[in-house]
């Protein structure tokens, strides 16, 4: 039995006309169906009101649809970029770290925690310590995520590297290479020289990708450091400097801007809360506009400085107290591009900072001399004023004892 249409039910009435209609829109002049019979079945099946708001949210929604459409494709924009990002090969930092670098860092304000037979004790061995032969080993580091390569890494690296020191006199030397037998470098080789010693090395690195333009840079790895040595009756060094002024074994460096007349062993260490200029320098003039960053070793805190048209730039340490030592070694890591050449430099330069005493470690001891002054003057104005009452009572019972003597009482 055919039942006719006005028979039916409202909601049938309703999906027959909307399946004419997208018939007929589906249909074009020569006959034939655009529009899969799949995804028709599936709009026929969507409920009147449903429909009905979709179209009226397509409709008044085409600025925001617009608007949609452009972040879609800056996110695109953003993921190629991101892509390039990781295409580039970033080289990782080498810099040179002291074995057993706590002997050589002596914190004045740790002391109060020891007795004085500690504090001689310390004072000694610190002051050995610089007399002694120091021992140095090259460290690398990955520039991504500044965790340390592993060991086995390292022998593939030391094989080419080149190794350069700087004597208090001024005369440039290369030191033995590296090796997985050696992965260390002994100075100074004359003890009786004292003053400031520049160690360096350089490392070709290969070529390699840094900017993720499709174009293969040469990278070249430096890495400098300052190491002091002192003996009593030595002999003090003539051109104690803190640049190689190097250009065909050290073209970038970077240190301290420091005057070299005033300080011949300083250079090395810096405090919290006091402003220092650092300076870069490439093939022995100033570089201007070189970017430097700064990485905490401890807590991986970093800051990025950019040289003015002199080539440096002033940092002020600041002072992390959330660290188990007294001092924190912060690492200077300089990059530039050569483009012209397709060359790329990367510089390292350590420092140690020290931490600020507590402030009211630094006024205990004043309290302490204050403290004891006063009681000392407290005590001695009770015993005046005893001492004064007593006189007195002394001399009333003299007094006393002169007017019954006058009286002729017994």
């Amino acid at each position: 039995m055919i039942r006719k249409s006005e028979d039916l039910p409202e909601n049938i009435k309703v999906r027959l006309r909307w399946r004419r209609r997208a018939c007929d829109k589906s249909v074009d002049k020569k006959g034939t169906s655009r529009i899969e019979l799949s995804i028709r079945d599936f709009f026929l099946c969507i409920n009147q009101r449903i429909f009905y708001m979709l179209k009226l949210i397509v409709n008044a929604g085409r600025p925001v649809m617009k608007t949609f459409f452009l972040c879609i494709v800056s996110i695109f924009a953003g993921l190629l970029a991101f892509t390039d990002a990781l295409a580039a090969d970033m080289p990782p930092v080498c810099y040179w770290q002291l074995i057993n670098e706590e002997r050589y860092v002596f914190v004045r304000a740790d002391m109060e925690k020891y007795d004085w037979r500690k504090i001689r004790e310390l004072r000694h061995l610190y002051r050995t310590a610089f007399q002694e032969t120091k021992y140095l080993e090259l460290k690398f580091l990955r520039a991504s995520n500044k965790n340390e390569i592993h060991p086995s890494i390292k022998p593939n690296f030391l094989d080419s590297t080149v190794i350069i020191m700087r004597d208090p006199n001024g005369a440039i030397s290369n030191l033995p290479g590296l090796s997985n037998e050696k992965h260390h470098v002994e100075i100074p080789k004359d003890k009786n020289l004292i003053g400031r010693y520049l160690l360096g090395a350089h490392l070709p690195l290969g070529n390699c990708d840094v900017d993720g333009d499709t174009i293969y840079e040469s990278v070249h790895l430096y890495a400098k450091h300052l190491v002091v040595h002192r003996k009593n009756g030595g002999t003090l060094g003539r051109a104690s400097v803190v640049f190689f002024d190097d250009a065909r074994q050290m073209p970038l460096e970077i240190g301290p801007a420091i005057n070299t007349a005033k300080s011949r062993f300083g250079g090395g260490t810096q405090q919290p809360h006091r402003a220092y200029e650092m300076q870069v320098k490439y093939l022995k003039k100033p570089l201007p506009g070189v970017e430097v960053m700064v990485i905490n070793m401890a807590s991986q805190w970093e800051k990025r400085f950019v040289t003015d048209d002199r080539g440096k730039f002033e940092i002020i340490p600041p002072d992390h107290r959330s660290g188990k030592q007294d001092w924190q070694k912060y690492l200077y890591v300089a990059t530039h591009h050569d483009r012209k050449n397709h060359i790329y430099y990367v510089a390292t330069f350590p420092t140690i900072v020290y931490k600020n005493q507590p402030e009211w470690l630094s006024k205990t001891l004043g309290f302490t001399y204050w403290a004891i002054i006063s009681s000392f003057v407290i005590t001695l104005m009770i015993l005046g004023f005893i001492s004064r009452k007593k006189r007195q009572e002394r001399q009333m019972l003299t007094v006393f004892e002169n007017y019954k003597t006058q009286r002729g009482r017994p």
